[in-house]
């Protein structure tokens, strides 16, 4: 996203965003899945048949869903890292967002390994055969390494506002680069012996949701800090829009999509804990777009909310995660 000061011009987007309309029919755009739709209305079918069945025991698992779970979760990383470093460097919530920064460079690095070499301590299983995938993964690494490095910098010194200025701008370009990897790892394990399409659906979805709980984070902190301009506030108020209208789809279900409903009733007990509160969440992102001047307490309060939602968020993308591994 521009930054005030800098001269970057916006990257093409359009594949990272939902287009939805008032009835919240939504379009999912730039996925490999969405060729495959007339697939995905006779799988629901399939699929809601299925649910009348309760076995205790999962798939042959290879780590399907694991891998594509670790390749959301590098997404949504994409998104936390510079959350946390532009709530450092303003002076905002300093151990939340110096533990958070931490721990996020940590588990970049962690999954990227994990994806690229396999690892079984999170259910991946062998390293990445694809030839394409590998150049994808390869490529990511060596894109994260000078934002690892200003990252860094900034735990150092928060102070640092060149280092800050670089995390800033590798913004959009990563949340672009971690799709396009997912993509390729849906594309490669996206088959009905390793994990059903409604599935990788349901999994793609809550990842998104992850990755836009961290951006909504991000872009809040720019505008209130007067970092971002009015393309950055106009960024903040569509990130609002996916992210609800991907709450809700996962919460009442959009079948026409390949979008069930909750499928047992811990994980609509974690949609509910989601929902919690997102008024409130959602009336803060609101003051902020307004331009309105934020105090410091309100800044603290939102971002720790939002950090809140995104452990919720990945919670729930494991409850998905196990819920794929059934025997069907």
């Amino acid at each position: 996203m521009p930054i005030a000061g800098s001269k970057m011009s916006k990257p093409n987007s359009v594949s990272l965003k939902f287009l939805f309309s008032t009835s919240l029919t939504l379009v999912f755009l730039g996925s490999p899945l969405v060729a495959k739709n007339h697939q995905k209305l006779a799988l629901t079918e399939s699929f809601q048949a299925l649910h009348q069945f309760e076995f205790a025991g999962f798939v042959n698992d290879d780590g399907a869903a694991n891998r594509i779970v670790a390749a959301e979760r590098l997404r949504s990383l994409s998104q936390e890292v510079p959350a946390a470093v532009c709530h450092l460097h303003n002076n905002i919530d300093v151990d939340e967002a110096t533990e958070v920064l931490e721990s996020s460079v940590a588990a970049f690095d962690f999954m990227a390994d994990a994806l690229l070499n396999g690892n079984e301590d999170i259910g991946i299983i062998g390293a990445e055969q694809k030839p394409k995938s590998i150049a994808e993964i390869e490529a990511l690494i060596e894109s994260w390494q000078p934002i690892r490095i200003a990252a860094l910098a900034v735990l150092s010194n928060p102070l640092d506002a060149d280092a800050a200025q670089i995390v800033y701008s590798s913004d959009d370009d990563m949340f672009e680069k971690t799709y396009s990897l997912l993509t390729h790892i849906e594309g490669e394990y996206s088959n009905p012996t390793e994990i059903l399409q409604s599935d990788l659906m349901l999994l793609e979805v809550s990842g998104r949701m992850a990755a836009l709980s961290q951006r909504l984070a991000f872009e809040a902190c720019l505008v209130w800090s007067g970092a971002g301009n009015a393309e950055v506030v106009a960024d903040l108020l569509k990130t609002m829009g996916n992210f609800e209208a991907s709450r809700t789809a996962l919460h009442e279900g959009m079948p026409a999509l390949g979008i069930l409903p909750p499928p047992n009733a811990e994980i609509a007990a974690k949609l509910e804990e989601i929902s919690d509160h997102w008024d409130d969440v959602h009336d803060a992102l609101t003051h902020v777009a307004s331009g309105a001047d934020i105090p410091v307490p309100e800044r603290e309060i939102l971002y720790h909310d939002l950090i809140t939602k995104l452990h919720q968020i990945e919670e729930l993308e494991e409850l998905y995660q196990n819920y794929s591994k059934r025997i069907y």
